[in-house]
């Protein structure tokens, strides 16, 4: 699922720069940042997993992936 979302925000990037009316270089960080963030998480996630159930972690982290997407359709501009 990261690299389908990863994928899809590099080739949307140009899209949302242009929708948002962002600079050339404020797209970049917000990606590098999903990517970092799930990097960190790796294995903290693959422990609670092993702990509380694959199926529930991959359910709860279903629901907070497509919360944030919802967000982050939801800017208007590129700043907080």
């Amino acid at each position: 699922m990261q690299l389908l979302n990863v994928t899809v925000a590099q080739v949307a990037a140009p899209a949302i720069q242009a929708g948002l009316g962002a600079g050339p270089g404020a797209v970049q960080p917000v990606l590098a940042g999903c990517t970092l963030t799930y990097a960190c998480l790796l294995i903290p996630a693959a422990r609670l997993g092993a702990r509380y159930g694959y199926r529930r972690l991959f359910v709860a982290r279903t629901m907070v992936f497509t919360a944030g997407s919802l967000a982050g359709a939801c800017a208007r501009t590129p700043h907080r």
